[in-house]
């Protein structure tokens, strides 16, 4: 693995991270700190970036350049609609739907792509994609019984 890998493996890492610790937050109401998770989660598009602009001099597999572009495109309307448009897109589902596909798309191209750079540090991203599904059913759970 060389270093863009690793740039790869460690942003998977804080990206189910920062996803788990919005969950927890927002549930919480803890909305003040939530902000900092969505600021960290913007600042990823750099290295992402990087990465993404390595894999295609290198001539990596059009996977990775797949799975990078569904990420990066997470991160960007992510930031978009919380940070800079203020969208409350999450209480109409016909928004609310096509951003929770491109969620899961963003999710499962970092768990597929860090199985594929390295096996062992595959199977530690995939624990944090599942605490990542732990931590959105505590907060659905946690959410229905506020109602």
């Amino acid at each position: 693995m060389d270093q863009f890998d690793w740039i790869f493996i460690i942003s998977s890492l804080v990206f189910f991270s920062s996803i788990i610790c919005v969950f927890i937050l927002t549930v919480n109401d803890k909305e003040d700190k939530v902000r900092v998770f969505g600021i960290i989660l913007f600042v990823m598009v750099f290295p992402l970036t990087l990465v993404l602009i390595n894999y295609i001099i290198v001539g990596r597999d059009v996977r990775f350049i797949v799975f990078l572009s569904l990420i990066l495109i997470y991160l960007v309307l992510e930031f978009l609609l919380d940070q800079v448009f203020k969208i409350d897109f999450r209480s109409k589902p016909s928004q609310h739907v096509p951003y929770i596909l491109i969620e899961w798309a963003a999710c499962f191209s970092f768990l597929f792509g860090a199985l594929r750079l390295d096996y062992t540090w595959g199977w530690i991203v995939s624990f944090f994609f599942f605490a990542f599904i732990a931590a959105l059913i505590y907060n659905i759970i946690k959410r229905k019984r506020k109602e």
